[in-house]
């Protein structure tokens, strides 16, 4: 019954967003009420404990607010539409499961290595091919492997491998990827095109891949010895990323040629897009079957910290924006307003801050940008763009509460702060790159 609830609701905001119908996402805010209520009951400390700061801060900063009372249904379900998009991302996952790309694992990380330098590298890069359609899922598949069959290294050694090389082509190939939420989340908030950032963010994952791997190469090198493969039947590299490039030409063509805005255009073709892949190979039965699976359990356990968060935070944006809390922010910050530079660096350091507290980067983002967009979003909506996706996505290198660290930790049995220092030169440098990219060239 909660699971038809749900898509029910997400339904309707997608109708409702499609067509332009106010009164309908008026409507969606009510029905979004009940399932914020039953997704904190069933979401974790850390979602719950910055839902109840989002609502109560809502609350406060209500009756100093200009917000007429008929509107507020409408502020929950402001930020639903990435709700949405959450709930359909796992078909991807399904699609690649079906096709049997994970079977290839160890192939893909340990034909024909003979040294740790390459191993990383290996690491990097099969991690960087399998995350597009993967995401999340595909840290426990790498990391439980790698672990498993390295146990020929040294433990601190094996860990750090594991902590660098797979969070790293993690945030990595999450960066330009149209089915990553805060490249979604960002591109909502500054109204850019994904046309127009795609270029800079290819740029800056490619600057930093070459610069892991060519450091892999020559600095962490060392002999290993033969690994035994287990070769499994599956697909060829070629065709993943073939699937890909189809996939990033198809989100930018459909969205010129249709008018609709990014978020609704990557929604809409997921579901279709993975179908149509599936079929072409001759898997549609299957997939139709894993598909159904993933989507009940994504409804059904997977979306409650999102709900929780993205509601929440509807509210208390649409209050905030109503007071004038954010005027007496931003008069400090004006100062800067010709020296973006260091508003730029601010940025990333705002977001590494609030991440080693446990503020989940997508609310960093939304916060971040109430102070610093309106002093630099008229002149430079490109640059803030970029900065938004390069430190939400570090962030997943270095937060020691966050999921993919914390993932991480689990896998390897070590303590999340020591992923954090591995980790933090990168993150500190995939920031200052991405100030320069923003400087530079746009």
């Amino acid at each position: 019954m909660q699971r038809i609830y749900y898509a029910a609701v997400l339904f309707l905001v997608f109708i409702a967003l499609a067509f332009d119908l106010e009164q309908l996402l008026w409507i969606s805010g009510l029905l979004a009420l009940p399932m914020l209520f039953y997704s904190f009951i069933h979401s974790n400390r850390l979602f719950r404990g910055m839902g109840i700061a989002f609502l109560v801060g809502g609350a406060i900063l209500l009756s100093y607010s200009d917000v007429a009372f008929r509107t507020l249904p409408a502020l929950f379900s402001n930020n639903l539409t990435l709700v949405v998009f959450v709930a359909v991302v796992p078909l991807m996952q399904a699609a690649i499961e079906t096709l049997r790309y994970d079977r290839q694992v160890e192939s893909w990380l340990f034909k024909q290595v003979k040294n740790t330098g390459s191993l990383q590298n290996r690491s990097l890069i099969t991690t960087y091919s399998f995350v597009p359609f993967m995401n999340l899922s595909v840290l426990p598949l790498l990391q439980n492997t790698l672990n498993n069959r390295l146990q020929q290294m040294d433990k601190a050694k094996r860990d750090g491998l594991i902590s660098r090389t797979t969070l790293r082509g993690y945030a990595l190939a999450l960066v330009w990827m149209p089915m990553e939420i805060m490249v979604v989340t960002a591109l909502g908030i500054t109204g850019q095109s994904y046309v127009s950032v795609l270029p800079y963010l290819l740029l800056l994952s490619v600057m930093m891949t070459g610069y892991e791997l060519l450091k892999n190469k020559w600095w962490r090198t060392g002999r290993l010895r033969e690994i035994e493969i287990r070769e499994e039947r599956g697909r060829s590299k070629k065709s993943l990323v073939l699937a890909v490039l189809l996939f990033l030409v198809l989100v930018i063509g459909i969205g010129e040629w249709l008018q609709l805005s990014f978020i609704m255009t990557v929604i809409l073709l997921i579901p279709l897009f993975a179908y149509s892949w599936t079929r072409l190979m001759g898997e549609a039965a299957t997939f139709v079957h894993k598909g159904q699976v993933a989507f009940s359990q994504q409804l059904a356990k997977g979306i409650h910290p999102f709900i929780v968060l993205f509601v929440s935070l509807g509210w208390f944006t649409g209050i905030l924006n109503g007071t004038e809390l954010l005027t007496l922010i931003q008069e400090p910050l004006l100062v800067f307003q010709d020296v973006p530079i260091v508003l730029l660096m601010g940025i990333p350091l705002s977001f590494y801050a609030l991440a080693m507290i446990g503020i989940h980067p997508i609310a960093s983002m939304v916060l971040v940008h109430e102070i610093v967009g309106p002093i630099l979003a008229p002149t430079m909506s490109l640059a803030l763009t970029i900065m938004y996706i390069v430190s939400a996505l570090a962030t997943f290198t270095i937060s020691p509460y966050g999921i993919v660290v914390t993932m991480t930790a689990r896998n390897t049995e070590q303590n999340p702060y020591r992923i954090m220092l591995k980790n933090l030169p990168f993150a500190l440098l995939f920031g200052a790159l991405a100030v320069g990219v923003a400087i530079l060239f746009t």
